[in-house]
């Protein structure tokens, strides 16, 4: 088992959802078995959100995907505005990994962490993480 913590920092250039406003972006993760889903606060009406938040999610052994998505909160019903599959596999050797990652539009193909997303050409923006992972004593 071990603790995974991700820096939700920032986002850059999201993509406008709302047709009045602009959007009000949250950030919500997840690993393999979208249980205990961890999110953000909501961002009101900007297209370049800043959070620095720390999320953490309890990790255990074969869940090697983190799912990340970037959605704009509404009044009846949440719009995702792209989602990101990232590859933890190269954070197991190095155990903290700062990035970002280019947003692709919904069905997102699988990132590795450590390198930039370059997924499509349907960008929805760029989200800037931090990674920190700890294996814990038992």
């Amino acid at each position: 088992m071990a603790q995974l913590q991700v820096t939700v920092v920032e986002a850059k250039n999201i993509k406008r959802k709302d047709f009045f406003s602009e959007s009000d972006p949250f950030v919500q993760i997840y690993l393999d078995n979208k249980n205990n889903k961890q999110k953000t606060k909501v961002k009101r009406n900007t297209k370049n959100p800043q959070w620095d938040e720390i999320l953490v999610l309890n990790h255990l052994k074969g869940q090697d995907f983190l799912y990340v998505d970037i959605c704009d909160k509404d009044p009846l019903k949440d719009d995702i505005i792209g989602s990101i599959k990232i590859d933890l596999s190269d954070l197991y050797e190095t155990n903290h990994i700062d990035n970002w990652f280019t947003i692709p539009a919904k069905d997102g193909k699988k990132s590795k962490v450590g390198k930039k997303s370059k997924v499509g050409t349907k960008s929805c923006g760029e989200l800037h993480l931090i990674f920190d992972y700890q294996p814990l004593k038992v």
